[in-house]
């Protein structure tokens, strides 16, 4: 609630920034009675709608964290098994921005999964943002993905590793991007609505210098524009 007052008080929305996402660890640790997920009663004791009000009575939009598998990288319940009932709620809470996460999960399965979490979100009839880690698992394990069905299905998808708060990590993720000429190369997939995520601006944090910070906020904006346009060049 303090950040999306801050965004506000301090401008932030004006220049674009306009979603609150809360990572991982938000739940608690078992589902509830009626085998729905529930935050955690200590940090989110009003619960996690009315922390969503609360960021749309600010103007800005909510977002939240969730894993295909079994269990969140946190070990936290995961959605499988509750696909639909896990969309419905989500969708009741009024979440603007799902990410779809994917340890403990069969890379195998994703192909069927996401597009069906995707499809259970679409049923609700609420506009939510779908990103998804899909393509990220499977090539962590030498496969390759079906890049047309990832942006037939998500709006957003990570490829590489998470960002760490440092300037090695920054370039890495630089260097993937730019030696993307593989045989499942994922640049002409992106387009207006489904794109490649080369994961979060690190700004603001410790790891970086200014000029630094400065070099990822030009390098991602050119990323993001670049791989939209070849995108929009190969739909055309």
């Amino acid at each position: 609630m303090e950040m999306g007052e801050a965004m506000v008080a301090k401008g932030f929305n004006k220049a674009g920034y306009e979603y609150i996402i809360i990572d991982d660890c938000w739940l608690d640790h078992k589902r509830g009675p009626d085998g729905t997920l529930q935050p955690d009663p200590k940090r989110f004791p009003s619960g996690i709608k009315a922390l969503a009000d609360h960021i749309h009575g600010l103007g800005l939009k909510f977002g939240i964290y969730e894993d295909y598998g079994n269990c969140t990288c946190g070990g936290y319940p995961g959605i499988l098994g509750h696909l639909e009932t896990d969309a419905k709620t989500f969708a009741s809470w009024g979440v603007d921005y799902i990410k779809v996460d994917g340890c403990y999960a069969d890379t195998d399965t994703m192909d069927e999964g996401y597009p069906e979490f995707g499809k259970y979100l679409n049923q609700t009839g609420r506009p939510i943002v779908y990103s998804c880690s899909w393509p990220d698992y499977q090539l962590a394990e030498g496969k390759v993905p079906n890049y047309t069905l990832i942006a037939e299905h998500c709006n957003l998808w990570r490829n590489f590793d998470d960002i760490d708060d440092s300037w090695d990590s920054v370039t890495s993720i630089m260097d993937y991007y730019g030696n993307d000429n593989t045989s499942s190369s994922f640049a002409p997939f992106a387009g207006p609505g489904h794109w490649n995520d080369p994961d979060m601006l690190i700004i603001g944090n410790f790891g970086l210098s200014l000029d630094q910070a400065k070099a990822q906020m030009a390098v991602w904006a050119v990323l993001v524009t670049f791989h939209i346009s070849i995108g929009v060049q190969n739909e055309n």
